[in-house]
């Protein structure tokens, strides 16, 4: 693991290693002035990837999370790797040279609170060590603020940060070399509006400079949603063993060490395996370990478990209990939960999960006037900060320590409205373009907590919306089809793997959010059988790596009709019938309340 200590010294020596083993033989390709071009372009280069490797590792090396909210620790103190699962192999990224062995392309893929961001960190610091590139962080929300989603320009910003005469052309040739490793935190958090354009930009750059290693993180999309990344090959990140979570736990530094051994025995003898689906994320187990002592029992729902943790934290500075710090708001425990909840609303609602105080002020001032009239803005954040440890500042500007917690109280705050609010707020979120339902679990945790609601005041009204231009004659299954839009390829990923229906994800906001939350019908496990024939006819029809088309399926009447016995077929009928079947349940409801 990376010594503590990584100073300018080193990163000039490093980086001077790094640039004459690649950016030697490039520029003595491209001209007969090798030697003054070389001394030139490697002077221009060192001093800011120097600098920029110092700052870094100083900013990556040490974090703060739920336990560790005050003060950043090293991580290497706490650091537990995660496996990471490709096909039926699992493997175990100790360095980075376990990774860029598999591809010079890769997504790590991960649910919230599994350690994308930690891992990515650790890869980072593991290339400081072992010295086979230059290792670039890049967290991918910065390009929310970005005028344009360019990679190069990005970069040169951050060099420029460090020397102000920099030549691009200088850093032209480094790329051409491929002596670096980008590291792309945080696919998820790009706007859902920027997502397109950002793979576009990403795929012309690594066009442009394909011997580099690119290495990309992201909360889990569907197949379909990936289908574009078609170099990149996906690492799927496996939820904690029993032994990886009591070994996290045994590396914390936790004040109440007595507490601490009782929870590992009893993540041995059955806590684990009662509550795998949380022990096994390491968000969620630092949140089990902080509530350990206040809740006998673990609940099984993902919106009760973060407010037992948010209650705890919040009891442990109740001034009619026992507590380490008073907290300065002094707002009961009902309405301190509802600030946040506004808080974190009009910061999700502007995709912001780090901001300045001037701008958290601009937040405030969008603060019903009952809450402004009791509310210190500085002493209800130095709280968040100081005390319950779900903000931490970095430079001048305040992030959370999880976007999880984010989520979890816009669902909460979302759910504290009169009907009408809840489905206006939540269409400006659907509607914004800004997020993706199946990748944050604001609306699953909604869902959640009050399924009727949620049903009568989002769901329902959203599938009146999508079916309002339908007209009186027109088919319902044709309406969706052409509304969704659907379509659909056949293909094979190998010469070994049987040929398979895959859907393709056009959809756009309201829709996707419709197909994501429609219940399952089908069964998956048979799917490849009932798609047979219709792989049969794109077999004999020459339609075999095509895409085909909403108005391609309509106006074939036996692909149609072959496409409606499919699984995707079967999901759209399904989906033709689903409004329906929530008003008769939600009529259902109100028989048995009568009873």
């Amino acid at each position: 693991m990376m010594d503590e200590i990584f100073n300018n010294e080193i990163a000039k020596q490093f980086t001077s290693a790094i640039l004459d083993k690649y950016l030697s033989p490039i520029i003595s390709k491209t001209t007969d002035k090798f030697k003054t071009l070389y001394n030139e372009a490697k002077i221009n280069l060192e001093i800011p990837f120097q600098d920029y490797l110092t700052n870094s590792y100083e900013k990556y090396s040490k974090i703060k999370t739920i336990i560790y909210g005050i003060e950043p620790k090293r991580l290497y103190d706490f650091f537990e790797v995660p496996f990471l699962e490709k096909g039926s192999d699992i493997i175990n990224p100790t360095t980075t040279r376990v990774l860029t062995g598999i591809s010079k392309f890769l997504i790590i893929e991960g649910s919230g609170g599994i350690g994308k961001s930690t891992l990515m960190k650790h890869l980072f610091l593991s290339e400081l060590e072992l010295k086979d590139y230059i290792p670039i962080f890049i967290e991918l929300k910065d390009f929310n603020d970005e005028e344009h989603l360019d990679l190069e320009k990005l970069l040169l910003k951050k060099l420029n940060q460090f020397h102000n005469t920099f030549q691009e052309k200088y850093l032209d040739y480094a790329l051409q070399s491929g002596c670096f490793l980008f590291l792309l935190d945080g696919y998820d958090e790009l706007y859902s509006e920027n997502q397109k354009e950002f793979f576009k930009k990403l795929n012309d750059f690594c066009d442009k400079y394909p011997e580099n290693h690119y290495i990309l993180s992201s909360r889990p999309y569907s197949k379909s949603e990936f289908i574009e990344f078609q170099r990149f090959t996906v690492l799927k990140a496996v939820p904690f063993t029993k032994e990886q979570a009591i070994s996290l736990i045994t590396k914390i530094e936790y004040p109440d060490e007595e507490l601490k051994n009782k929870f590992i025995r009893d993540l041995e003898s059955g806590l684990y395996d009662r509550h795998e689906s949380f022990a096994s994320n390491p968000l969620l187990l630092n949140i089990m370990l902080s509530t350990y002592n206040d809740y006998a029992e673990i609940p099984q729902k993902l919106h009760l478990f973060y407010y037992q943790a948010f209650d705890t934290m919040l009891s442990k500075h109740d001034a009619t209990k026992s507590y380490r710090r008073k907290m300065l708001s002094d707002l009961s425990s009902d309405t301190f939960k509802e600030c946040f909840a506004i808080f974190c609303f009009l910061t999700y609602q502007k995709a912001k999960t780090e901001f300045t105080f001037p701008e958290i002020d601009e937040i405030f001032k969008k603060f019903p006037p009952r809450i402004k009239d009791v509310l210190n803005i500085r002493n209800f954040i130095d709280d968040l900060e100081n005390r319950l440890c779900v903000l931490y500042m970095e430079g001048n500007r305040y992030k959370f320590s999880h976007r999880s917690f984010q989520e979890y109280f816009v669902a909460y705050f979302l759910n504290i409205q009169t009907d009408s609010k809840m489905r206006d707020y939540s269409f400006h979120l659907i509607e914004s373009g800004k997020f993706s339902s199946s990748a944050d679990s604001v609306f699953p945790m909604l869902e959640d907590m009050s399924t009727q609601r949620f049903n009568n005041n989002i769901l329902i009204p959203l599938l009146d919306k999508f079916e309002e231009s339908k007209s009186k004659d027109e088919d319902l299954f044709e309406y969706y089809i052409l509304n969704l839009p659907v379509k659909i390829i056949v293909r094979s990923a190998s010469r070994n793997t049987p040929f398979y229906l895959r859907f393709i994800n056009t959809q756009g906001n309201l829709e996707n959010f419709i197909y994501f939350f429609s219940n399952n019908t089908i069964d998956y496990t048979s799917y490849r059988t009932i798609d047979i024939p219709l792989i049969s006819f794109c077999k004999d029809n020459h339609l075999i790596g095509q895409v085909i088309g909403p108005e391609d399926l309509i106006e074939d009447k036996e692909l149609l009709d072959l496409f409606k016995k499919s699984w995707v077929g079967q999901k759209i009928l399904s989906l033709t019938h689903y409004k329906q079947k929530l008003i008769e349940d939600l009529e259902e409801e109100d028989i048995v309340l009568e009873d």
